[in-house]
């Protein structure tokens, strides 16, 4: 019962130690309404859902990433960021 109770945990560790470097929901949310904003899209965005974007942003996007994008002032800076992705890329 030891064997186990150690092996769970590990594997919880590393699972948590894993998935630390996705953005939460609301960080996505922030950059995603950022982006909007620095686009120029934001009137438009506004008649749809975008929590298929957020769980993509989660999904495929790092907190790195996810941060610059919520601190960016201009496209070139939003760019850099490496946050917009063509849908599909790798």
């Amino acid at each position: 019962m030891k064997h186990l109770s150690l092996l769970l945990f590990g594997a919880l560790a590393v699972s948590g130690a894993l998935g630390c470097n996705k953005p939460t929901a609301d960080e996505c949310r922030q950059a995603i309404t950022n982006m909007e904003k620095l686009l120029g899209t934001e009137a438009a965005a506004r008649n749809t859902d975008n929590e298929g974007e957020v769980r993509r942003c989660r999904g495929g996007s790092n907190k790195a990433a996810v941060t610059c994008a919520i601190k960016a002032t201009s496209v070139a800076e939003l760019n850099a960021c490496a946050f917009r992705s063509p849908k599909g890329a790798k």
